[in-house]
């Protein structure tokens, strides 16, 4: 009984041309092909930024809008070189890191500075805030608290700051660990409105690029084979 159901089975296979190796190749092959579009999308993106997106050396994002009606704009913490995937943050890939930010409106003196988390955390804890946490959707969340607390300028935990009128330009080598950016009036008064946009160096960028482009090309023109190879097999039979 179970030959005879094998028999038939078998033959429509040989009948068609499309064998269990021919099938598993097509597949692959397709698997392979999308693969390689996804890894050309990123090494096409990683070029485009590097010719497109640089200003100074430093491959830069849009500005964005950010605005509180408390005493500071923080960003969560930015782990970087941390393990799995924290090496795509690591300090040597970042490079020089750039911190813009341009008052909306007249007003006071803007201080922009940055620090470990922990101590950003400790400094805000209990303060009126908003923390942005997406910078590339402007995706907020204010957190209550007090209005009042000592002007930043006053702290001794910034690794790097700066402090006037008008835009302010935070330039800073990055280093392992967690880090928060501030933005806030220098006097340290509620209510803040800017834009920003941040910049880094990136030195490896270019190769970064040629690497996914070229993985991209050998995983397509593998992938076309293995399709092309179960076609034709299909064709000669």
């Amino acid at each position: 009984m179970t030959q005879s159901h094998a028999l038939p089975e078998a033959a429509a296979s040989s009948s068609s041309g499309w064998t269990a190796r021919r099938i598993a190749a097509a597949v692959i092959g397709s698997l392979f092909v999308l693969f390689s579009l996804l890894l050309l999308g990123v090494g096409g993106t990683a070029l485009w930024a590097d010719r497109t997106q640089r200003e100074a050396g430093y491959a830069t994002t849009d500005a964005h809008d950010f605005s509180s009606d408390g005493l500071a704009l923080a960003t969560e913490p930015t782990d970087l070189g941390s393990a799995g995937v924290g090496w795509l943050y690591s300090p040597g890939l970042l490079g020089k890191v750039r911190i813009r930010v341009t008052p909306t409106n007249s007003g006071p003196a803007l201080f922009v500075g940055i620090a470990r988390s922990r101590d950003v955390d400790r400094y805000l804890s209990g303060v009126q805030h908003t923390v942005i946490s997406d910078f590339r959707t402007e995706k907020v969340e204010t957190v209550g608290g007090s209005t009042s607390v000592s002007a930043p300028g006053r702290q001794s935990f910034w690794v790097a700051s700066d402090a006037g009128a008008g835009a302010r330009t935070l330039d800073w080598d990055p280093k392992d660990g967690s880090w928060t950016v501030v933005v806030m009036n220098a006097d340290g008064r509620p209510g803040i409105a800017v834009g920003a946009d941040l910049g880094a160096k990136v030195p490896a960028l270019p190769w970064i690029a040629l690497g996914f482009l070229s993985a991209g090309a050998i995983f397509m023109a593998g992938g076309a084979l293995l399709v092309v190879g179960a076609f034709r097999r299909r064709s000669d039979v």
